[in-house]
């Protein structure tokens, strides 16, 4: 009996994050060198932020950043927010990444998070002891109830003090539905089990 022909399911594309300069990697500065601008690529300081803030972009001049060559500091002149909006899709989950770090040698380091209007998180860091940036990731799921949700930063209520908190790799990407994943496995699954099944066949029909 000829084998039948199987689908193979395709591998589920790899999710894209939405957020444009995550990395703060522009604008493109010197190693060892900083600049207070507003706004970046992407990115603009929020109407609450102190009056001669700016946005603050390192390139290893004040600790390593998380990944790439550069990080933002909120902190640059003074206390600062930052914000992007982002096409979202209503009803849509959405993973919101990011790392923070406090500065090298500052207590009062600060990081407020907000997704469409709604606090994410309310961090806090001491970098009195470090002698380098120390990163960690966050990672929190977020739900899209409009097609524009804006995606904000800030630290307002941290010393403003031009010291600040670091932020660095900044993503948000889409969950796949789980109707859409019990699917991909069922195929492959079903897949699977038609090629033992037929391959058990073959066995048979060779010991006659």
């Amino acid at each position: 009996m000829a084998a039948l022909p199987l689908t193979l399911a395709t591998k589920p594309a790899i999710a894209v994050s939405i957020v444009t300069n995550g990395g703060f990697e522009q604008p493109v500065i010197a190693p060892g060198s900083f600049t207070i601008q507003n706004p970046i690529p992407g990115w603009s300081l929020t109407p609450d932020s102190a009056p001669n803030a700016g946005i603050e972009v390192q390139n290893n001049i004040a600790g390593s950043p998380y990944e790439g060559n550069q990080f933002a500091e909120l902190d640059g002149n003074a206390v600062s927010g930052i914000f992007q909006n982002l096409a979202t899709t209503v009803g849509q989950t959405y993973k919101l990444e990011f790392a923070f770090s406090p500065r090298t040698g500052v207590q009062d380091n600060r990081l407020n998070v907000f997704w469409g209007g709604n606090t994410v998180a309310n961090l806090v860091a001491n970098g009195v002891q470090n002698s380098d940036n120390v990163w960690t990731k966050y990672v929190y799921d977020v739900a899209a109830t409009s097609e524009i949700t804006t995606l904000k930063f800030d630290n307002l209520d941290e010393l403003s003090d031009s010291f600040g908190a670091y932020i660095d790799n900044v993503s948000v990407t889409p969950i796949p539905e789980p109707s859409t994943m019990g699917g991909i496995a069922l195929c492959v699954g079903f897949g699977a089990f038609l090629k033992t099944r037929y391959s058990k066949k073959d066995k048979q029909i060779e010991k006659a």
